[in-house]
């Protein structure tokens, strides 16, 4: 399970701010996509078999605690490709996948205005 394995190791290792990139394959998978009508996702199921063709996020934090946030592209088996916000997905052949870390912590604000959490660069927050 990709995204509760990332939060194992961002809480495992401490880490406030890392870029993640990978690829490998996948089945399970929920994904969507925002929508800044309704602020809240759409999100689609896919059962069997896919390529994860590109996985991207990061690590921040959120309320003091990791937020893992990461988008991906997947394909079948007619290499029909899909992507979006990923929710949740299982690593079945291989998942190849690493973080890179930075010294400088990023962390998240609610904005009422998107309906989400979003990196608080400001310093004094």
């Amino acid at each position: 399970k990709i995204m509760e394995s990332l939060y194992t190791v961002a809480q495992e290792n401490n880490i406030k701010f890392g870029w993640i990139n990978g690829i490998g394959a996948l089945n399970k998978i929920t994904i969507g996509s925002y929508s800044t009508k309704i602020k809240n996702y759409i999100k689609k199921e896919f059962k069997g078999e896919f390529e994860l063709t590109s996985l991207v996020g990061n690590i921040s934090t959120k309320n003091g605690n990791p937020f893992v946030h990461i988008h991906i592209n997947v394909s079948d088996e007619g290499c029909n490709a899909y992507g979006g916000h990923l929710f949740s997905g299982t690593i079945t052949a291989t998942g190849e996948l690493i973080i890179f870390l930075s010294d400088s912590p990023v962390n998240r604000k609610e904005s009422s205005d998107i309906g989400l959490y979003l990196w608080n660069l400001n310093e004094d927050s």
